[in-house]
């Protein structure tokens, strides 16, 4: 089986696979497909997610090419939307396109496209924590970088089917930040961190997020009993 082009494996395997918007981490551009690999790794997804994200690509780059011929990275986003054209109900191409417009600061595009992927009748995205988590960011930088209301639901979504999520858990936490629910922010990411590897550069800045939460949480006034 020939191996997907690296720039849908990168889009199949990593969408949610990033730190939440409140720690202004940017994903990184379209990527080998080496790189993908190793990127999920470090998530701490496991085998089969590769599988699937590789599985998934294929079938998307065979679809594109049927339609608009070989794939070229630079072209990529002028296809998924000639795709559009002419199959708008394609769930796989809709997510796709999404995540580039979410890579392009583009969330208007991003959250609509995520919006109708969820929307469609008897779509595979309800079923995938990563849409879900994706399109609460997009709905995030949406109302100017905050998760309360309607992001922490569709993060909600997420956790229901994946109480272990990397990037869900790294948005509640940083909703209950927002809220000041340090408590509740140190418990998300102390989930979050049995996920990731030690020694690494993202585990020293979660290790010192909690901290900073845990230490907030002991010095927060308890609230105000009711008369």
């Amino acid at each position: 089986m020939a191996a997907p082009s690296a720039s849908l494996l990168r889009l199949a395997a990593t969408g949610a696979r990033r730190s939440g918007l409140r720690r202004g981490v940017a994903l990184a551009g379209l990527a080998l497909a080496a790189a993908a690999m190793v990127l999920v790794q470090r998530e701490g997804a496991a085998g089969a997610d590769v599988q699937d994200a590789s599985a998934l690509a294929l079938e998307v780059e065979r679809a594109l090419q049927a339609q608009a011929g070989p794939l070229v990275p630079g072209n990529l986003y002028a296809q998924l939307e000639l795709q559009l054209q002419r199959h708008p109900d394609d769930v796989r191409a809709l997510v796709l396109k999404a995540r580039l417009d979410m890579e392009a600061q583009r969330v208007e595009l991003a959250a609509a496209g995520y919006e109708k992927a969820l929307g469609l009748p008897n779509s595979k995205a309800v079923r995938d924590p990563d849409v879900w988590a994706e399109y609460a960011e997009a709905v995030g930088m949406q109302q100017g970088g905050t998760l309360a209301g309607r992001p922490m639901e569709l993060v909600d979504k997420a956790l229901a089917l994946d109480p272990r999520h990397a990037t869900a858990l790294d948005l509640a936490g940083s909703a209950a930040w927002e809220a000041k629910d340090f408590a509740g922010a140190a418990a998300h990411w102390k989930r979050l961190l049995e996920r990731l590897p030690g020694g690494t550069a993202r585990h020293g800045e979660l290790t010192a997020a909690i901290r900073a939460a845990e230490q907030r949480a002991r010095l927060a006034l308890p609230a105000a009993r009711k008369p």
